[in-house]
C-alpha cells in the first residue's frame, strides 16, 4: 500500500511539473485606435524578447516568475499614424552568476537618442537590486534605483514588491503583484502601484482572472479617471489573441481600442 501511495505521489509530481510550458521567445504585435477629443489616430506596435534559457510559465501561459533571472535581449518598435512619429529601442540583460549587467539604446523620429546601462546584484533568487543609468541627448544622466523582492507563499502563489526611485528622489514608486492558484486551471492576479512625483501622487490598481490557463479577463483602474478592460485567449500554447478598451476622462477625453496577437515559442 505504501509503495502504491509513493508511486502515485511521484507520478502526480511529474504531471504537475510537465504541465508547465517553457518558452524562449515572447513576442507581441498590436494595433490601437486612439480617439483624442474627436480626432482619431492609429498606433502600431511590435515587441519581442529572446531568452538565452527557457522561461517556465506558472500555469497560465503568459504568467512567469516575479523576478526574471534569465539573460535576454528585447527589441521594440512603435509607429504612430504611419510614420508621423515612431520610436524604437533594443535592450539586453546578462546574468553572470549573481551579477546583472545590461545595456540599451533607443531613438525616435525627432532624434531623441538615449542609452541605457544597467548594473545589478541578485542577493538570492528572491531579491534583486539594480541601478539603471539613462543618458538622453541634451539632458543630464538619470540614475534609476530599484529593489525587487519576491515572497514565495507556496509552489505556485507569490507576492512581489518593487521599490524604485531616481538619484534625486524626484519620484518614488512602490508596486506589488499577487499571484494565486484558485484550483483546477483557475488563477488570479492583483497589481497595485503608488507613485509620489515630488509631492504629487498617482496610483493604479489592476487584476486578471484566468478561467483556464488559456483564457482570461483583465481590468485596470487608475487616477485621473483612467480605466481599462480586456480579454485574452490562447488558441494553443503558442498563439494568443487579445483585445482591450481604455478610457481616460481628465483634461481631455481619450478612448483607446486595442487588438493584439501574442506568439510564444
Amino acid at each position: 500500500m505504501k509503495i502504491k501511495l509513493i508511486t502515485t505521489a511521484v507520478l502526480l509530481s511529474s504531471a504537475i511539473s510537465v504541465s508547465a510550458e517553457e518558452y524562449t521567445v515572447l513576442s507581441d504585435i498590436s494595433w490601437s485606435n486612439v480617439d483624442v477629443a474627436g480626432s482619431s489616430y492609429d498606433v502600431f506596435g511590435l515587441d519581442g524578447t529572446y531568452f538565452f534559457d527557457k522561461k517556465e510559465s506558472l500555469g497560465p501561459y503568459n504568467e512567469f516568475e516575479y523576478i526574471n533571472k534569465v539573460s535576454n535581449i528585447n527589441a521594440s518598435y512603435v509607429n504612430f499614424e504611419t510614420g508621423d512619429y515612431y520610436s524604437a529601442g533594443v535592450t539586453g540583460e546578462l546574468f553572470v552568476e549573481n551579477f546583472l549587467v545590461g545595456a540599451g539604446y533607443s531613438e525616435d523620429k525627432f532624434d531623441n537618442d538615449a542609452t541605457l546601462f544597467t548594473l545589478g546584484y541578485l542577493f538570492n533568487d528572491d531579491f534583486l537590486v539594480r541601478v539603471d543609468a539613462v543618458d538622453t541627448d541634451g539632458a543630464d544622466t538619470v540614475y534609476n534605483i530599484s529593489a525587487a523582492y519576491n515572497h514565495q507563499i507556496n509552489d505556485t502563489d507569490y507576492v512581489g514588491f518593487t521599490l524604485a526611485t531616481d538619484d534625486n528622489t524626484d519620484y518614488v514608486t512602490l508596486s506589488s503583484k499577487y499571484f494565486t492558484h484558485l484550483g483546477d486551471d483557475r488563477y488570479f492576479t492583483a497589481n497595485v502601484s503608488f507613485t509620489d512625483f515630488d509631492g504629487d501622487n498617482t496610483w493604479a490598481l489592476g487584476s486578471s482572472y484566468y478561467f483556464t490557463k488559456a483564457t482570461s479577463v483583465f481590468a485596470t483602474l487608475a487616477e485621473d479617471d483612467l480605466y481599462e478592460v480586456g480579454a485574452q485567449h490562447f488558441f494553443n500554447t503558442n498563439i494568443a489573441l487579445y483585445a482591450s478598451f481604455a478610457s481616460q476622462d481628465d483634461l481631455v477625453e481619450t478612448d483607446t481600442y486595442t487588438i493584439g496577437l501574442k506568439a510564444q515559442f
